[in-house]
């Protein structure tokens, strides 16, 4: 495959060396990193520059090899010396002055730790002596000579430390290697593996094309099956790894099958010298944690490598000796017993019920769900009881397996003998029930069971879980008086479930300050029981951080919840957990919708809509469904907005919250082809329904965007009678933006943007300014209209090509109307006068008028014309 490679991330050391190099103080430069980071290619790049600028240049390879051979790696650049090895240097050093002639000589020595004794020696006499400018580069954690050591420690050169790039850096690099939009989890995936290092970057996604495991679909690159590690990056890997001991290895390959591992069970199964070199050869990294020290791998390539090259046996009997340790050290850490489950598992070892139960919990608590299952599945088949059979069911569940799930159900069924038992059955069943489309079966059997229960938390639990359906279906004026009566309950989970329901309802029913206040206690609530109480339904805290995440975005507190959002997508992509994974991605686009990345809102969104299917929560794909609907047609690719529309009908669910934005996004469709008549009526309608079903925050959106489609005297009077209703400046700023588009007031519309912009609203600030400008253009402030419009330009640019209605004005070479402007947009598509009237409901005659008043104050002379300057329609 071949594909160009720029150099990114690295101006200011290039710019460094390249002041060094033309500078008459220093006598080198020593480029120190990890392998693969890039310091030969900077070296390279520094050594292009010094022949543009006239200098001599030559390049010396040190390796393994030539490490053995007195002036092996200079050999190349020096002409025969025959029998004057007497003066062996000093003819050596006359022989590169000759190279260079009068100009001045830049040397390029590549892996100076593998020089031999002689050719270091040389080195550091012609760069103390000022004679030449070295430039050298020397791998971290491999041993030094002392002689290319003196070259920074007796300041003869600069050091210059060359770091693995940050992520922002690896982003850019893989958008411009690949050259296209990169799936956010294909994005994560690249940057844990690679971790900063260019080099690997480049062989991981080389391997991957040319393997077929990193492919594009749909114009995305996304990953269709594990990264292969390719032979130079295994070369890489064990050429740092070939100079270890037995004992180095040994303690290495623990690291490597069992990371992290306590120092205490690593020294107690290896030599702790061993442990303390290989921390020193920057092969682990030891890092405390709860007042323990563990090691790591110090990059994730080391153990791809190491753990490719292990065979089954050693690998069986590694996890083995690291269970036992830990058995033996007594575990009560989190995580211990789920990390003695898995190596149990792994390793072939006997691990009891008990054992295996609390540590499926766990994974649950964590959101693995595929080990979760993995557990529970061996706890299952070694012992059969209720709660073992519920916790595998839900996993199963979670994992779209509802085959499985209902078999596990049925069983377990016949074992309940306590209240506690039948809401464990009864919630599970519902689940499934409720899953598979079967929503009013579900309430009704949950109803059932709560007139059956006799124990108040018992019935608090169904209560809770009954109320979570009906707000999915809709109902969440219902759901939330059902939730509210059982907040202040004194289990964990009747609240953390109530939290779920109330905070979420509140969020969208405009009152996202008391939402966060609620899903905020129940987290505390559900971080203090994670190391005491057991996990069952709903009360891990994720899915409070979910809810805290969401009103942060309605709230118009962008950066607090852009910062939550990328926290949390770390966490449970490494983990791979689909559910939470697309509860985070649907969060993440939604959130850029509000921020105005709509490119960014429909990767996420497209991420969201994958995780939900594989999941098997078909109706959940309906709301990152529409957000990719959306984001097309921002976009103005309006045939892909109409079959992803088209896609998003077909799917059959009781789930009905937030219908009102499912609606919006339709309008937005519908307006992309020109209908803007029939998706002001469907916003007319949204907003009304918004506001029937409780969810005033989707109403106060639907209204927004029909006054951003050119109605705001029909959103004006509905947005002002919830003013007093809803919290939170991104919906007050919403109502303030309608009222003052509606009076058209230039100063009240700039006011709005900075308002818009100060909360990182970008997209709705430069629709302002772009509203603001037409207002001073219309009152003759020319000087006015001319910076609004600028700083509308500017804030839309940030905005990845959005292009909407009120941006398409402000760009319009002269100031048409929005009619002029409508009717404009479907003739420069083609359409003729006739069915121009059709879609808008116009007559033919008052079409060719608008045309012909278009025409005039754009300087065309006709359709073709319009065709022409179309780019003054559609940014």
């Amino acid at each position: 495959m071949q594909m160009d490679w720029p150099l990114v991330g690295r101006t200011g050391e290039l710019g460094q060396l390249v002041a060094l190099i033309r500078g008459v103080y220093a006598g080198g430069a020593v480029l120190v990193g990890p392998g693969g980071v890039g310091k030969t290619r900077l070296a390279t790049e520094c050594l292009a520059v010094a022949q543009s600028d006239g200098l001599a240049t030559a390049t010396a390879v040190a390796t393994r090899a030539s490490s053995k051979i007195t002036l092996g790696a200079l050999a190349p650049l020096l002409p025969p010396l025959g029998d004057r090895t007497i003066n062996l240097l000093v003819t050596a050093r006359n022989a590169l002055h000759e190279r260079a002639g009068d100009r001045r000589l830049v040397l390029f020595v590549d892996d100076a730790h593998l020089l031999d004794d002689a050719s270091a020696s040389l080195v550091l006499q012609l760069v103390a002596n000022r004679e030449v400018f070295v430039l050298a580069t020397v791998r971290s954690g491999e041993d030094v000579s002392d002689a290319i050591t003196e070259l920074w420690k007796d300041e003869h050169a600069a050091r210059l430390d060359v770091r693995p790039l940050p992520e922002s850096e690896v982003d850019q690099l893989i958008a411009e290697s690949l050259g296209a939009d990169v799936e956010p989890g294909t994005h994560d995936e690249l940057r844990r593996i690679s971790r900063g290092n260019p080099l690997a970057l480049r062989e991981l996604i080389m391997a991957a094309v040319e393997s077929g495991s990193l492919a594009q679909h749909d114009g995305r690159w996304g990953l269709a099956g594990p990264f292969r590690i390719s032979d130079r990056i295994a070369d890489l890997v064990e050429e740092r790894l070939g100079s270890l001991d037995a004992a180095e290895s040994e303690a290495t390959e623990f690291v490597a099958l069992g990371e992290p591992v306590s120092i205490d069970i690593l020294e107690r199964l290896t030599r702790p010298e061993a442990v303390e070199s290989i921390e020193r050869k920057g092969i682990i990294a030891v890092r405390e944690t709860d007042g323990r020290l563990e090691a790591w791998l110090d990059h994730p390539l080391f153990g791809e490598v190491l753990r490719a090259n292990v065979g089954a046996l050693r690998t069986r009997n590694v996890l083995r000796s690291l269970a036992d340790a830990l058995e033996q050290s007594s575990p009560t850490r989190p995580g211990d017993l789920l990390r003695l489950a898995t190596w149990r598992l792994e390793s072939g070892s006997p691990a009891g019920p008990e054992l295996l139960l609390q540590a499926a919990r766990q994974a649950m608590a964590v959101n693995d769900i595929e080990l979760a299952s993995r557990i529970c599945e061996a706890a299952w088949s070694n012992e059969q009881t209720v709660a073992i059979g519920v916790l595998l069911a839900r996993a199963l569940c979670d994992l779209g397996r509802f085959a499985d799930a209902e078999l596990v159900v049925a069983r377990t069924a016949e074992l309940v003998e306590s209240d506690d038992d039948r809401v464990s059955i009864t919630s599970i069943r519902a689940e499934l029930l409720f899953r598979t489309g079967a929503a009013a079966e579900a309430l009704a059997l949950e109803i059932d069971a709560i007139e059956e229960l006799d124990d108040p938390t018992a019935k608090a639990l169904l209560v809770a879980h009954r109320a979570t359906f009906l707000m999915l279906m809709g109902e969440a004026t219902e759901a939330h008086a059902l939730a509210n009566a059982i907040l202040d309950d004194d289990a964990l989970e009747p609240i953390s479930g109530a939290a779920i329901v109330s905070g979420t309802v509140l969020t969208w029913d405009g009152r996202p300050g008391d939402a966060i206040v609620v899903h905020e206690r129940a987290y505390e609530r559900c971080v203090a029981a994670l190391e005491t109480e057991s996990f069952t339904l709903q009360d891990d805290a994720s899915i409070q951080l979910v809810g805290i995440i969401q009103a942060f975005t309605q709230a118009g507190r962008l950066a607090e919840a852009d910062e939550m959002l990328a926290l949390a997508w770390r966490e449970v992509a490494d983990r791979r957990s689909t559910i939470p994974m697309a509860w985070i991605s649907l969060q993440t686009a939604i959130h850029r919708v509000a921020v105005g990345q709509i490119g960014d809102a429909l990767r996420w969104g497209r991420m969201s809509v994958e995780l939900w299917s594989s999941s098997g929560l078909y109706g959940r794909m309906r709301w990152p469904q529409g957000v990719v609907a959306q984001s097309l047609a921002m976009l103005g690719r309006d045939g892909e907005a109409q079959e992803q529309m088209a896609w998003l009908d077909t799917i059959d669910t009781p789930i009905r919250f937030n219908e009102a934005g499912v609606m919006e996004a339709r309008a937005w469709v519908l307006s992309a082809f020109g209908a803007l008549e029939d998706a002001r009526k469907l916003l007319v309608e949204a907003g009304s329904l918004g506001i029937t079903m409780g969810q005033r925050t989707c109403a106060l959106s639907a209204l927004h965007a029909l006054a951003r489609l050119g109605a705001p005297e029909l959103a004006v009077g509905p947005m002002e009678a919830l003013r007093g209703d809803v919290q939170g400046p991104l919906l007050l700023a919403r109502i303030d933006h309608v009222s003052a588009l509606c009076e058209l007031e230039g100063d009240r519309l700039l006011a709005v943007a900075n308002d818009f912009e100060d909360m990182g609203s970008l997209l709705l600030a430069a629709e302002a300014a772009a509203d603001a400008a037409r207002a001073f253009r219309r009152a003759s402030r020319s000087r006015d209209a001319t910076a609004a419009s600028a700083r509308s330009r500017h804030l839309a640019a940030r905005c990845e090509g959005a292009r909407t209605p009120a941006l398409l004005l402000t760009e319009t070479a002269a100031p048409l109307t929005r009619r002029e402007r409508e009717v404009a947009v479907l003739a420069s598509k083609g359409m003729s006068s006739k069915e121009i009237a059709e879609r808008l409901y116009l007559s033919v005659r008052t079409v060719d008028n608008h045309l012909s008043r278009a025409y005039e104050k754009l300087g065309v002379t006709g359709r073709d014309g319009l065709a022409s300057v179309a780019d003054q329609l559609v940014p």
